[in-house]
């Protein structure tokens, strides 16, 4: 992986009664179709071992232009329509790049 690749660490807080909705539906609208798009490495979800209300999605990517290719996506734009309503707060997203 060259010094170009993108790391994306995207964290979310989800109403507690929609935790199981909010899995199934990141599952089925970001993880499946995102893992197959062109420069996508690594998208996976995690669930805090402490809090099961919180998730991080961790991201790794080719390089800028295949992440701004994935938040072009128009299925990205309907899975965050989808999932912005099972949200207590608003999702925390940084990027990060090797050093």
């Amino acid at each position: 992986m060259s010094n170009a690749s993108i790391r994306v660490i995207a964290q979310f807080a989800v109403r507690l009664e929609r935790v199981d909705e909010f899995i199934a539906a990141a599952r089925a609208a970001l993880l499946v179709p995102t893992r197959s798009e062109r420069g996508c490495l690594q998208y996976d979800l995690w669930q805090d071992a402490a809090d099961p209300t919180r998730f991080a999605m961790v991201e790794a990517w080719e390089s800028e232009e295949a992440l701004a290719a994935h938040l072009a996506q128009p299925s990205l734009r309907a899975a965050v329509a989808r999932l912005t309503p099972l949200a207590a707060e608003p999702p925390r997203v940084a990027r990060f790049r090797a050093l």
